[in-house]
Protein backbone atom coordinates (compact mmCIF):
# COMPACT_ATOMS: atom_id res chain seq x y z
CA UNK A 1 0.00 0.00 0.00
CA UNK A 2 1.46 3.42 -0.93
CA UNK A 3 2.45 5.48 2.10
CA UNK A 4 0.28 8.35 0.83
CA UNK A 5 -2.84 6.16 1.16
CA UNK A 6 -2.28 5.38 4.83
CA UNK A 7 -3.34 8.77 6.33
CA UNK A 8 -6.50 8.75 4.19
CA UNK A 9 -7.35 5.23 5.33
CA UNK A 10 -6.76 6.24 8.94
CA UNK A 11 -9.08 9.22 8.54
CA UNK A 12 -11.83 6.98 7.15
CA UNK A 13 -11.42 4.58 10.08
CA UNK A 14 -11.68 7.40 12.64
CA UNK A 15 -14.77 8.79 10.92
CA UNK A 16 -16.45 5.39 10.88
CA UNK A 17 -15.67 4.83 14.57
CA UNK A 18 -17.17 8.23 15.40
CA UNK A 19 -20.30 7.63 13.30
CA UNK A 20 -21.05 4.18 14.68
CA UNK A 21 -20.34 5.32 18.24
CA UNK A 22 -22.68 8.29 17.76
CA UNK A 23 -25.45 6.02 16.47
CA UNK A 24 -25.01 3.60 19.37
CA UNK A 25 -25.17 6.42 21.90
CA UNK A 26 -28.25 7.89 20.21
CA UNK A 27 -30.07 4.56 20.43
CA UNK A 28 -30.01 3.68 16.73
CA UNK A 29 -28.45 0.38 17.78
CA UNK A 30 -29.68 -1.24 20.98
CA UNK A 31 -27.87 -3.20 23.71
CA UNK A 32 -27.11 -6.77 22.59
CA UNK A 33 -28.01 -5.96 18.96
CA UNK A 34 -25.76 -7.73 16.46
CA UNK A 35 -23.57 -5.53 14.29
CA UNK A 36 -23.17 -7.25 10.93
CA UNK A 37 -20.10 -6.10 9.00
CA UNK A 38 -21.76 -6.34 5.58
CA UNK A 39 -24.77 -4.32 6.72
CA UNK A 40 -22.62 -1.68 8.39
CA UNK A 41 -20.39 -1.38 5.32
CA UNK A 42 -23.48 -0.64 3.23
CA UNK A 43 -24.95 1.77 5.79
CA UNK A 44 -21.76 3.82 6.16
CA UNK A 45 -20.57 3.38 2.55
CA UNK A 46 -17.13 2.04 3.47
CA UNK A 47 -15.28 -1.24 3.05
CA UNK A 48 -15.79 -4.22 5.35
CA UNK A 49 -12.15 -3.94 6.44
CA UNK A 50 -12.83 -0.38 7.63
CA UNK A 51 -15.87 -1.63 9.56
CA UNK A 52 -13.83 -4.47 11.07
CA UNK A 53 -11.16 -2.03 12.27
CA UNK A 54 -13.83 0.29 13.65
CA UNK A 55 -15.49 -2.52 15.62
CA UNK A 56 -12.14 -3.45 17.18
CA UNK A 57 -11.74 0.15 18.37
CA UNK A 58 -15.33 0.33 19.62
CA UNK A 59 -14.72 -2.86 21.60
CA UNK A 60 -11.64 -1.26 23.16
CA UNK A 61 -13.68 1.70 24.45
CA UNK A 62 -16.46 -0.53 25.78
CA UNK A 63 -19.31 0.19 23.37
CA UNK A 64 -19.10 -3.11 21.50
CA UNK A 65 -18.27 -6.69 22.44
CA UNK A 66 -16.76 -9.17 20.00
CA UNK A 67 -17.24 -12.94 20.20
CA UNK A 68 -15.16 -15.49 18.33
CA UNK A 69 -17.02 -16.82 15.29
CA UNK A 70 -20.12 -14.84 16.24
CA UNK A 71 -19.19 -11.31 15.26
CA UNK A 72 -19.89 -8.15 17.24
CA UNK A 73 -22.83 -6.77 19.16
CA UNK A 74 -23.59 -3.64 21.18
CA UNK A 75 -22.43 -4.20 24.72
CA UNK A 76 -25.08 -4.19 27.39
CA UNK A 77 -23.95 -2.72 30.71
CA UNK A 78 -25.26 -4.55 33.78
CA UNK A 79 -27.15 -2.57 36.42
CA UNK A 80 -24.27 -3.14 38.86
CA UNK A 81 -21.79 -1.76 36.35
CA UNK A 82 -24.10 1.17 35.64
CA UNK A 83 -24.17 2.00 39.36
CA UNK A 84 -20.39 1.73 39.65
CA UNK A 85 -19.91 3.84 36.53
CA UNK A 86 -22.28 6.53 37.80
CA UNK A 87 -20.58 6.54 41.19
CA UNK A 88 -17.17 7.17 39.62
CA UNK A 89 -18.45 9.61 37.01
CA UNK A 90 -20.39 11.84 39.40
CA UNK A 91 -17.61 11.76 41.99
CA UNK A 92 -15.23 13.10 39.35
CA UNK A 93 -17.87 15.60 38.23
CA UNK A 94 -17.95 16.92 41.81
CA UNK A 95 -14.17 17.34 41.65
CA UNK A 96 -14.58 19.28 38.42
CA UNK A 97 -17.26 21.49 40.01
CA UNK A 98 -14.92 22.25 42.90
CA UNK A 99 -12.09 23.20 40.54
CA UNK A 100 -14.41 25.13 38.23
CA UNK A 101 -15.43 27.37 41.15
CA UNK A 102 -11.76 28.26 41.59
CA UNK A 103 -11.19 29.05 37.90
CA UNK A 104 -14.45 30.47 36.53
CA UNK A 105 -14.38 33.84 34.75
CA UNK A 106 -17.16 36.30 33.90
CA UNK A 107 -17.74 34.97 30.41
CA UNK A 108 -18.08 31.43 31.73
CA UNK A 109 -20.48 32.63 34.43
CA UNK A 110 -22.70 34.06 31.68
CA UNK A 111 -22.64 30.75 29.80
CA UNK A 112 -23.66 28.84 32.94
CA UNK A 113 -26.47 31.31 33.68
CA UNK A 114 -27.78 30.92 30.13
CA UNK A 115 -27.84 27.12 30.41
CA UNK A 116 -29.57 27.21 33.80
CA UNK A 117 -32.25 29.48 32.27
CA UNK A 118 -32.63 26.97 29.42
CA UNK A 119 -32.85 24.11 31.92
CA UNK A 120 -35.70 25.86 33.75
CA UNK A 121 -37.46 26.56 30.46
CA UNK A 122 -37.25 22.90 29.48
CA UNK A 123 -38.61 21.72 32.84
CA UNK A 124 -41.36 24.35 33.00
CA UNK A 125 -42.66 23.55 29.50
CA UNK A 126 -42.09 19.80 29.62
CA UNK A 127 -39.60 19.94 26.75
CA UNK A 128 -37.47 16.88 27.41
CA UNK A 129 -34.96 17.55 24.63
CA UNK A 130 -34.34 21.10 25.91
CA UNK A 131 -34.00 19.89 29.49
CA UNK A 132 -31.62 17.03 28.73
CA UNK A 133 -29.58 19.19 26.37
CA UNK A 134 -29.12 21.93 28.98
CA UNK A 135 -28.36 19.33 31.63
CA UNK A 136 -25.59 17.82 29.52
CA UNK A 137 -24.20 21.23 28.52
CA UNK A 138 -24.01 22.44 32.13
CA UNK A 139 -21.99 19.37 33.06
CA UNK A 140 -19.76 19.80 30.00
CA UNK A 141 -19.16 23.48 30.76
CA UNK A 142 -18.20 22.69 34.34
CA UNK A 143 -15.70 20.10 33.13
CA UNK A 144 -14.30 22.52 30.59
CA UNK A 145 -13.99 25.33 33.13
CA UNK A 146 -12.28 23.00 35.60
CA UNK A 147 -9.49 22.27 33.13
CA UNK A 148 -9.18 18.76 34.57
CA UNK A 149 -8.33 16.75 31.45
CA UNK A 150 -8.00 13.36 33.10
CA UNK A 151 -11.33 13.60 34.93
CA UNK A 152 -13.03 14.79 31.74
CA UNK A 153 -11.73 11.86 29.68
CA UNK A 154 -12.84 9.31 32.27
CA UNK A 155 -16.26 10.91 32.76
CA UNK A 156 -17.03 11.10 29.06
CA UNK A 157 -15.88 7.54 28.41
CA UNK A 158 -18.08 6.16 31.21
CA UNK A 159 -20.96 8.44 30.24
CA UNK A 160 -20.97 7.17 26.68
CA UNK A 161 -21.11 3.53 27.78
CA UNK A 162 -24.09 4.00 30.11
CA UNK A 163 -25.91 6.34 27.72
CA UNK A 164 -26.02 3.59 25.10
CA UNK A 165 -27.93 1.35 27.51
CA UNK A 166 -31.46 1.53 28.86
CA UNK A 167 -30.92 2.17 32.59
CA UNK A 168 -31.15 5.99 32.36
CA UNK A 169 -34.63 5.58 30.85
CA UNK A 170 -35.79 3.54 33.84
CA UNK A 171 -34.96 6.31 36.29
CA UNK A 172 -38.01 7.98 37.84
CA UNK A 173 -38.87 11.44 36.57
CA UNK A 174 -36.49 13.63 38.58
CA UNK A 175 -36.57 16.67 36.33
CA UNK A 176 -37.67 19.15 39.01
CA UNK A 177 -35.44 17.71 41.74
CA UNK A 178 -32.46 17.50 39.40
CA UNK A 179 -33.05 21.07 38.24
CA UNK A 180 -32.83 22.35 41.82
CA UNK A 181 -29.69 20.27 42.37
CA UNK A 182 -28.08 21.81 39.29
CA UNK A 183 -29.15 25.26 40.50
CA UNK A 184 -27.10 24.74 43.66
CA UNK A 185 -24.04 23.47 41.80
CA UNK A 186 -24.05 26.28 39.26
CA UNK A 187 -24.74 28.95 41.88
CA UNK A 188 -21.75 27.76 43.89
CA UNK A 189 -19.49 27.68 40.83
CA UNK A 190 -20.58 31.17 39.77
CA UNK A 191 -19.95 32.51 43.27
CA UNK A 192 -16.53 30.88 43.37
CA UNK A 193 -17.40 28.77 46.41
CA UNK A 194 -15.48 25.56 45.75
CA UNK A 195 -16.59 23.79 48.93
CA UNK A 196 -20.28 24.48 48.26
CA UNK A 197 -19.89 23.38 44.63
CA UNK A 198 -18.42 20.06 45.74
CA UNK A 199 -21.10 19.49 48.38
CA UNK A 200 -23.94 20.29 45.94
CA UNK A 201 -22.51 18.02 43.24
CA UNK A 202 -22.08 15.16 45.72
CA UNK A 203 -25.68 15.60 46.90
CA UNK A 204 -26.80 15.23 43.28
CA UNK A 205 -24.63 12.11 43.01
CA UNK A 206 -26.27 10.61 46.10
CA UNK A 207 -29.79 11.14 44.72
CA UNK A 208 -28.98 9.62 41.32
CA UNK A 209 -27.34 6.59 42.96
CA UNK A 210 -30.34 6.19 45.24
CA UNK A 211 -32.60 6.04 42.16
CA UNK A 212 -30.34 3.53 40.40
CA UNK A 213 -30.19 1.33 43.47
CA UNK A 214 -33.98 1.42 43.54
CA UNK A 215 -33.98 0.05 39.98
CA UNK A 216 -31.55 -2.67 41.02
CA UNK A 217 -33.72 -3.72 43.96
CA UNK A 218 -36.82 -3.82 41.75
CA UNK A 219 -34.98 -5.98 39.21
CA UNK A 220 -33.83 -8.39 41.90
CA UNK A 221 -37.35 -8.56 43.30
CA UNK A 222 -38.81 -9.28 39.84
CA UNK A 223 -36.18 -11.97 39.25
CA UNK A 224 -36.97 -13.58 42.60
CA UNK A 225 -40.70 -13.68 41.84
CA UNK A 226 -40.03 -15.15 38.39
CA UNK A 227 -37.76 -17.91 39.73
CA UNK A 228 -39.31 -21.41 39.74
CA UNK A 229 -40.45 -22.72 43.11
CA UNK A 230 -38.30 -25.71 44.12
CA UNK A 231 -40.19 -28.99 44.56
Amino acid sequence: MPAADQPEQGTVRVEVVDRIAHDIRDGHYHPRERLVEADLAQTYAVSRSAIRSALIELAAIGLVEREANRGARVRRVSIDEAIESTEVRLTLQALCAQRAAERVDDGQRDLLRAQIALLHEGVDHGEVAVYTGANAEISRLIREISGHGTATRIIESLQNQVRSNWYPYLLPDRRVESMHEYDKVVEAVIEGDSDAASVAALEHRAHVLEALNGIREAMLSDAHRAAPIPP
